[in-house]
């Protein structure tokens, strides 16, 4: 997370500064870091215990 703030305080900076394309690179590395964090997760998480059970008797 530290490192997406970082990466939106240099775009926004840059685009004071008048760099729009350096800025531009910023947002976009920063978007890229932040959508990887968001899928690091399992599919285990967001399925209930229900839906889970009725899985594994369809599977057996």
């Amino acid at each position: 997370m530290d490192k997406v703030l970082e990466l939106c305080l240099r775009s926004i900076i840059r685009h004071i500064s008048g760099d729009m394309e350096l800025s531009k690179e910023y947002q976009e590395l920063a978007l890229e870091i932040d959508f990887d964090t968001k899928c690091i997760c399992r599919i285990e998480d967001h399925i209930s215990k229900n839906t889970k059970r009725n899985l594994y008797e369809m599977v057996s």
